[in-house]
């Protein structure tokens, strides 16, 4: 089941920005420790979907051209029918925390992990998927 969520998945890890580069907007710059990245929004289609859930927006993160992180934005009321589609894949989050205005959940299957964090304050959801650090 795990490797079922790949068909629902539409960048892979690993991906070089030539397969997009023309629907790709420049928006910033991000480092973390002795890396850094290049922030790309993605010109997504009018009812881009993941789980039949619409996407408002689309952030590719690129190391040396290389698709190393995705950030799928969604409202913040379907955190529910979005967790309940990653555990119908995935199973129970190997994690879960609650913090100050955020809410935390993450996944492992394979070499990668989903990240679906609610922010309530800025009111919005961020499912990142990217590349496990430690293996």
């Amino acid at each position: 089941m795990k490797n079922e969520i790949y068909k629902h998945l539409k960048f892979r890890i690993g991906e070089e920005s030539y397969l997009n580069e023309f629907k790709l907007i420049t928006k910033d710059e991000y480092c973390c420790k002795k890396y850094c990245y290049d922030v790309y929004e993605f010109i997504k289609e009018i009812d881009e979907q993941l789980f039949d859930l619409k996407i408002e927006k689309i952030e590719l993160y690129y190391n040396a051209d290389i698709l190393t992180k995705i950030d799928y934005y969604f409202k913040l009321n379907l955190y529910n029918k979005l967790k309940v589609c990653l555990n119908q894949f995935l199973g129970n989050p190997y994690q879960e925390m609650v913090g100050d205005n955020i809410v935390y959940c993450s996944w492992y299957f394979g070499k990668y992990y989903l990240i679906l964090r609610k922010f309530e304050i800025e009111k919005v959801i961020i499912l990142s998927y990217q590349k496990r650090k430690n293996l």
